[in-house]
């Protein structure tokens, strides 16, 4: 008879903080400013002969490190919406910034602090979007089936989305 798990991972160190704005239509968008991003993951998979045999899916260690390290990745960066069409930048003349125009607004960040997500906006549903997809890549060769990635930018208010078969 097979069977299937659901591991759920929410370490405290499944955090990023960064800085965004959202934009809601052809004239608001929010102010510049930051959150303190925590992660929760569910892992789905379907239990084998073999896990059942060894007792055990999977190493936590092995799924808890890439979590960790995709917040990593976003952990003290400003995350902008590549995608959005009012969204434009360029390098700026020393190489060492992205000059941005969003409507009346200019920005010019450091290369190395921004991060160019490929959304249009950069919303809790969207981060825990991309956030899943860049790490069900690397755990369905470990036999994950899906997971559900949920994104909380303050307490109470999150998104969460799912990924794979």
């Amino acid at each position: 008879m097979h069977h299937s798990t659901t591991l759920h991972l929410a370490k405290q160190n499944f955090k990023f903080s960064s800085a965004h704005f959202l934009i809601f239509d052809e004239n608001s968008a929010e102010m510049l400013h930051g959150h303190n991003y925590q992660v929760k993951v569910d892992i789905f998979a379907a239990v084998s002969a073999h896990d059942e045999a060894k007792g055990y899916f999977v190493d936590f260690n092995v799924l808890k490190k890439i979590i960790k390290d995709q917040c990593d990745v976003w952990d003290e960066h400003v995350l902008l919406p590549e995608k959005h069409p009012d969204m434009k930048y360029q390098i700026s003349q020393s190489g060492k910034n992205y000059d941005i125009n969003f409507r009346d607004r200019f920005y010019s960040f450091p290369i190395i602090e921004t991060i160019w997500l490929p959304i249009t906006n950069t919303s809790v549903e969207n981060l825990s979007l991309l956030f899943a997809k860049s790490i069900f890549k690397k755990m369905k060769d470990l036999g994950v089936d899906k997971v559900r990635v949920s994104v909380e930018e303050t307490r109470g208010q999150s998104a969460s989305s799912v990924v794979g078969s």
